[in-house]
């Protein structure tokens, strides 16, 4: 996948940028708050809808702007041609046209334009809370598993209506044939949603650790899915799985009637990250932690370019900080065997992979 061309009017600090980067790595340099990153922002924009900075569109806007607009240009590698227009006022809210055809469900466009990030706010997925990594891994299998993310949509869809539900048995006497029946689904849909994340983190495990390798770190990683089910989830089948929340849930349900919440499921799992068998959100550096989530995304994006038969595009917000020079080097040569990459840094660097180097300056 590449892009063309991309125009941002009234988006962050850019009131109206047209830029057409090249096929290879693009480098993009300049002080802080010169817009560096709102370009890569807008890019992911058109690719899923929002942006990976922040998760509020009203925060893109141009400082006094009621909207703003960004259009872009794309190509697939099968020469597939992919106009994208996401378009956000205030009064009117988001709307997304992809080809002429304004999209009713956002959800239909996730996966046309496949791409990773890396950014330090990111930083979260290694060495923050439970949501991150999950947060991570869902965006991750969403792209390349359209059947995943429905299953997503429903699953939140059934838990807030047993939650409520749940409330409701919990103050007064209610029907509980109805929940038994959001039990069933919401079973059917947990299920769904570890079993694709148990395969994920299966296949993703070889590359991540053969791209740690490549930037000169040798601790052996590893990835535990740790499971509200409280056993191994490994060898289960989705029917087992299935049955085994239907089993808890059921165990459960006085329980959670006089909590008035559901007590597990896949949105409070948990991914723990290990180097040489030690959790790396507790021992890890600092350095360590980032040559890991580094590794992880490029590991991510040797899993989508073989899912989807597409290279993705790279999206990578200060990538090369607090790195040093062999890292660098590393990282470059790795880099240059991929397809449209964008990287941003505060100062020039010179690299034989570098096929565009763009400066920006302060606002």
């Amino acid at each position: 996948m590449k892009i063309e061309q991309i125009q941002l009017v009234q988006f962050r600090n850019h009131k109206n940028l047209s830029y057409g980067p090249s096929d290879g790595i693009n480098l993009l340099y300049g002080p802080n708050g010169s817009g560096k990153t709102s370009v890569l922002e807008g890019i992911h924009y058109c690719a899923l809808t929002k942006g990976f900075v922040t998760a509020y569109d009203n925060e893109c806007l141009a400082f006094g702007e009621s909207f703003f607009l960004i259009k872009g240009s794309f190509i697939s590698d099968a020469l597939k041609q992919n106009g994208v227009k996401v378009v956000y006022s205030s009064e009117n809210g988001k709307k997304l046209t992809v080809n002429g055809q304004e999209l009713n469900t956002f959800s239909q466009h996730i996966g046309s334009i496949p791409c990773i990030t890396f950014s330090p706010a990111e930083m979260s997925i290694v060495n923050g809370s439970p949501v991150e990594r999950r947060r991570f891994l869902d965006n991750a299998i969403c792209q390349a598993d359209g059947r995943y993310l429905q299953s997503m949509l429903h699953y939140r869809r059934v838990l807030l209506q047993r939650n409520a539900l749940l409330l409701q048995l919990k103050e007064r006497f209610h029907s509980i044939e109805m929940l038994d029946i959001l039990t069933e689904q919401l079973s059917e849909y947990a299920a769904d949603i570890v079993f694709a994340r148990l395969r994920f983190l299966e296949e993703i495990l070889p590359g991540l650790q053969a791209f740690l390798s490549s930037v000169s770190v040798k601790e052996e990683p590893g990835i535990t899915y740790r499971s509200s089910l409280a056993q191994s989830v490994y060898a289960l089948t989705r029917e087992e799985l299935q049955n085994r929340f239907k089993e808890q849930y059921a165990k459960k349900k006085k329980d959670e009637i006089a909590r008035g919440l559901t007590s597990g499921g896949p949105h409070r799992d948990e991914i723990v990250f290990f180097l040489n068998q030690h959790e790396i959100k507790k021992y890890a550096s600092q350095g360590q932690q980032r040559s890991f989530l580094i590794a992880m995304k490029m590991a991510l994006y040797g899993y989508l370019r073989d899912k989807l038969n597409e290279k993705p595009l790279c999206l990578f917000d200060d990538l090369f900080s607090e790195l040093d020079s062999s890292r660098v080097e590393a990282l470059f040569a790795i880099l240059a065997t991929f397809g449209q990459v964008f990287i941003t840094a505060t100062e020039k660097m010179h690299g034989s992979a570098v096929t565009s180097i763009n400066f920006f300056e302060a606002i």
